[in-house]
């Protein structure tokens, strides 16, 4: 059952059963009491609750009483805020090469691949995985991202969006397919990004373009 709970909702239904023990919120969620134990540190980080000891009644450690508080940011506004204090004091221009290695080795490495297409979808597998919503299109050729947890800095720190591009970029390197990165489309819609990828396996027989007048001119594709 823990598989097919996103981290979200897991969050979230730990919040409506805060008031219990561990023990409760373990019956309530159906959650194993090590992932509970995990979701209530981060959302003690991220102010969404607080804890109290209970009173000692004989031998033993007491324990511990979670309360719900008033959410004065989301699960991610601590990370957050802790990168944005960091990107104000460099200015070094291969940061962002850097921080998405660093990001990257927080996940096991990828398999290596088959196929681009499976490439793509191991990147994208990736990227949820790391707190993003993330969904390739039927081509293969793009990432559609939304719900990044660092939206509310990109406007005062674009330097997120190059980290985030980059990470793309090394978690497609790590499948061993020549899938690259070709573009970022940084709020292509609101709230949304996009990731133009390079595959040299799609070839288009042909491609039929209309300039503003309505003219057509067709183009025949190099595959064979």
């Amino acid at each position: 059952m823990t598989d097919s709970v996103t981290t979200h909702e897991s969050r979230a239904r730990i919040l409506l059963a805060i008031e219990n023990a561990v023990d409760a919120i373990v019956d309530r969620t159906g959650l194993h009491a090590n992932t509970v134990r995990g979701h209530l540190d981060v959302l003690m980080a991220a102010g969404s609750i607080s804890r109290t000891a209970a009173d000692a009644h004989g031998r033993g450690r007491p324990r511990w009483l979670y309360r719900a508080t008033t959410p004065t940011s989301s699960p991610f506004q601590v990370l957050a805020e802790a990168l944005s204090m960091q990107l104000t004091q460099v200015a070094d221009p291969a940061l962002a090469g850097r921080a998405a290695d660093q990001w990257a080795q927080a996940l096991p490495a990828l398999p290596k691949a088959a196929t681009p297409d499976e490439a793509v979808a191991e990147a994208t597998d990736a990227l949820n995985r790391l707190g993003f919503t993330a969904v390739a299109n039927p081509r293969g050729d793009a990432i559609t991202v939304t719900e990044c947890p660092y939206a509310e800095l990109v406007d005062a720190n674009p330097i997120i969006c190059d980290i985030h591009t980059s990470l793309v970029a090394r978690l497609l390197t790590q499948t061993g397919q020549p899938v690259t990165v070709e573009s970022m489309e940084v709020w292509a819609r609101p709230g949304m990004c996009e990731a133009h990828l390079r595959r040299p396996d799609l070839v288009p027989a042909r491609t039929i373009t209309v300039d503003d007048r309505g003219t057509i001119t067709a183009n025949e594709g190099s595959a064979s």
